[in-house]
């Protein structure tokens, strides 16, 4: 059982703030964590939104302990702010971080430990976590509606199939560098990492991606020269629909991978490039990625890949009452959701197969067929099973639909806000 916030003695406190550096860039985790209601107290705010606000929060308490210019390098002031700033900013692990600070691992873990007090320390008083008086009453608790088991369960599994349709880029850029730091390391390489925070996924399998990446950046690594002391830089830029200029017409996030100064890159032959390029290019054309070489001279110095992010959702209204795919669609337009409606359980079910919806809303009461016709229909192809079915209907069928594989359930006639909370429930991880 999740104890009160208000309960919490200082050591308690603190040990929950060491939790929350160790969960610093989980934002699921962070949503629900028991200092959440402290330390981002306005219940206002979204769920996600309070786990970013937390997130960012955690970040700028580390700068609080920076001693400034004039303190000492290595005093013991520099040395755990510097430690706290590699570990959870930089994103290092303990054994490069002790490295870098110059100290033994069993001292670094002594320093982490008196650096976290420390912003426990801030956080307590700022935000008065004491505990209550004896005898005082417990503070009121806001009661939030339940969700039954069945729905958490096909949300939760309505976020996978969605999470696993779009890969987040910095994350697989970072997993490639870590594969192959020893390599730049022997090439003496060093790497300049630019990523934007609100950096969108892209709809590119993980896994082509990775092996993409990894590859143009091995093909550099190679082409580099040892003597020359270069740097390769690694920069990403979100760019709307219609920005592009590699024919690719919807949103997309263009990835640069660039050796600097050029002419650390020896000059590469017409015949290699065709040899060791085409494997790129058969891996950008099956995932719909455009790849354009960066030359200097005689050598190729860099890939520039822009990678489709399409982050436009599909949402796929199946009613028979043309006055609720009018409200459908002015409800969702403004929140750049793409609005696609069928009158009949056949189109709805030819449209799912074409379109690939990333949701469907589903009203049960429709002519010659009904809506649990098409749920089934759905659920039983291999093709549109995974598409989350939000069933929208005046009977009282909340449970049957649950249990024959709707993920959600919405009672007519359907709010604005209702739709859009239903919607968001399925898009967040």
């Amino acid at each position: 059982m999740q104890q009160a916030p208000s309960a919490l003695s200082r050591a308690e406190f603190g040990r929950h703030v060491a939790d929350l550096y160790q969960q610093l860039y989980d934002l699921v985790y962070l949503r629900t964590h028991v200092l959440t209601e402290i330390l981002v107290p306005d219940i206002s705010i979204r769920r996600k939104e309070r786990a970013w606000q937390l997130h960012e929060l955690l970040l700028e308490a580390i700068k609080e302990l920076d001693p400034g210019p004039q303190a000492p390098a290595f005093s013991r002031e520099w040395r755990r702010h510097r430690l706290l700033v590699l570990r959870y900013v930089d994103g290092m692990d303990p054994q490069m971080v002790a490295r870098e600070i110059a100290v033994s691992r069993r001292q670094y873990y002594r320093e982490h430990d008196a650096a976290l007090e420390a912003i426990a320390d801030v956080l307590w008083d700022r935000y008065a976590v004491h505990p209550p008086a004896p005898g005082s009453p417990a503070p009121p608790t806001e009661e939030q509606p339940a969700l039954s088991d069945l729905e958490l369960l096909r949300l939760e599994a309505a976020r996978l199939a969605h999470a696993n349709r779009y890969t987040p880029t910095g994350e697989v850029v970072r997993g490639v560098l870590s594969l192959l730091e020893e390599r730049l390391h022997q090439h003496r390489l060093k790497v300049h990492l630019a990523l934007p925070k609100s950096l969108p996924g892209v709809s590119v399998e993980k896994e082509m991606l990775r092996q993409m990446l990894a590859g143009m950046l091995g093909y550099l690594v190679e082409r580099a020269t040892r003597e020359a002391g270069a740097t390769i830089r690694l920069n990403a830029v979100a760019r709307p629909a219609g920005a592009a200029t590699t024919g690719h017409s919807g949103a997309t996030v263009c990835l640069s991978l660039v050796v600097e100064p050029p002419e650390a890159v020896l000059p590469t032959e017409q015949a290699e490039v065709q040899e060791r390029l085409s494997a790129f290019e058969e891996m950008a054309t099956l995932s719909g990625t455009h790849i354009l070489l960066i030359r200097s001279e005689q050598s190729i110095v860099g890939f520039e890949l822009h990678l489709p992010t399409d982050s436009q959702r599909t949402v796929l209204v199946v009613d028979d009452n043309e006055d609720v795919l009018e409200l459908f669609q002015r409800y969702l337009a403004p929140h750049q959701y793409r609005v696609v409606t069928a009158k009949a359980v056949q189109e709805g079910l030819d449209l799912a197969i074409r379109l690939r919806p990333d949701t469907i809303t589903l009203d049960l009461m429709m002519p010659e067929q009904d809506g649990w016709d098409l749920l089934q229909a759905l659920l039983n192809r291999p093709d549109t099973r995974h598409i989350p079915i939000i069933v929208c209907s005046v009977l009282k069928q909340k449970e049957l639909a649950l249990s024959l594989g709707a993920t959600a359930f919405l009672k007519k006639p359907v709010t604005e806000l209702q739709l859009l909370s239903a919607l968001q429930a399925l898009e967040e991880a």
